[in-house]
């Protein structure tokens, strides 16, 4: 039983080849070289990806370029001013003041936001890579398609924020912990190299709580996902975890010793005190909406498929639609003005819904299916434009 759960997340198996990808002659009892042939090999899965990611990459350096910048990012670029700023991060500001180059001067210029417009496409290029292992091609193309044209993902993008370092770190956590779990079940020697694993989960770990402390439960999540794959291995993974927590707390540590002493005095807890859980909420629902009609159709579609249909229920699709639910929660128990939770929890949206829309397309119901979808992505598309 422990075993079929840990053989749902395909990804991170030491398979040979990719999915759907059929072994080349001449590659047979030639594990090794088969994945590494595998990874070089570039198809049109490859170059759809890259396109979009082209796509996200142009939409948010035209936004980093036009919108003008706001006073949290006046912020962040002027650390003495955050303060004022209830959701300071001290990754963001390192980041910030990296990519002004030197202390700005008089109005400050667009290239200081692209560090942040170069992390949003490359967590577009982990959600492809993560749903494609899930689901295949059809879900990676649909995940991607969906981030790619979201219009609060190309904004936070193109400004100087918290929410994308910590999105991208919350993605790797969640997942990196699922890949860790599954080599629990390979040989000795594959255990071993684990040290890896381990140094970028604490990495995502430490990134994730340097941009907002409460995204450090999501550890705890990824630590229940280990444990619920390799229940025999319960000891190894709480080592691998915490291994992990001491990597993580050596780059808070770091994070906070060389950020602006003005961030360390910053709580949010004060300030968030006085705004009612109602408009939390309301405020959720306006983030979620903001995507528009097509993502809402294709997600309201997935939960109610998943409730009638059991084949979706499989941990690789139920596992990032319980992380976003767990972010959302967060940011409802604690609210922190300027720093948006639901941003957090779109990447795992998208990865749940292409999830769920690959297992219909794999149905009888498929051109139906391929036209709801294609239509739903072309609203989507034309939504961040309008």
């Amino acid at each position: 039983m422990a075993e079929n759960k840990a053989a749902e997340f395909v990804g991170q198996l030491p398979v040979s080849l990719l999915p759907g990808e059929p072994e080349k002659p001449g590659m047979e009892g030639k594990p090794g070289r088969g994945k590494m042939l595998a990874y070089r090999h570039v198809g049109w899965p490859q170059l759809y990806a890259s396109l979009l990611l082209l796509m996200f990459f142009a939409q948010g350096l035209w936004l980093a370029l036009h919108l003008p910048f706001d006073t949290g990012e006046l912020a962040y670029l002027q650390p003495r001013a955050l303060v004022l700023t209830p959701a300071a991060s001290p990754v963001t500001a390192l980041i910030a003041r990296a990519g002004s180059l030197a202390e700005p001067k008089g109005d400050p210029q667009w290239p200081v936001r692209l560090p942040f417009l170069f992390i949003g496409t490359a967590l577009g290029a982990s959600l492809w890579y993560v749903s494609r292992r899930l689901c295949g091609n059809s879900g990676g193309a649909v995940a991607l398609a969906l981030y790619t044209f979201s219009p609060t993902m190309l904004i936070y993008s193109a400004r100087i924020c918290p929410e994308m370092v910590a999105a991208w770190s919350v993605f790797g956590c969640i997942f990196t912990s699922i890949a860790v779990a599954h080599t629990l079940y390979a040989p000795r020697e594959v255990v071993l190299w684990n040290w890896k694993r381990i140094l970028l989960l604490g990495t995502a770990m430490g990134l994730s709580a340097g941009s907002h402390f409460s995204t450090a439960i999501m550890a705890a999540l990824g630590l229940a996902f280990m444990l619920y794959l390799v229940p025999e291995r319960n000891r190894a993974a709480l080592a691998i975890m915490g291994a992990a927590v001491v990597v993580a707390s050596i780059w808070f540590g770091l994070l906070e010793e060389f950020s602006p002493a003005a961030i360390q005095a910053v709580g949010s807890r004060d300030v968030a005190a006085g705004i009612s859980r109602l408009e939390v909420v309301r405020h959720v629902v306006i983030q979620l909406l903001r995507d528009g009609p097509g993502f809402l159709l294709l997600l309201l579609s997935a939960l109610g498929t998943v409730c009638v249909w059991r084949r979706p229920r499989f941990f690789g699709t139920l596992a990032p639609l319980l992380a976003a639910v767990l972010l959302l929660v967060c940011g409802v128990a604690f609210p922190a003005p300027g720093f948006s939770f639901t941003l957090l929890a779109l990447p795992f949206l998208f990865v749940f819904t292409a999830g769920v829309w690959a297992d219909i397309l794999q149905t009888r119901l498929a051109p139906i299916a391929m036209a709801i979808v294609l239509a739903a992505l072309a609203i989507h598309a034309y939504w961040a434009h309008a």
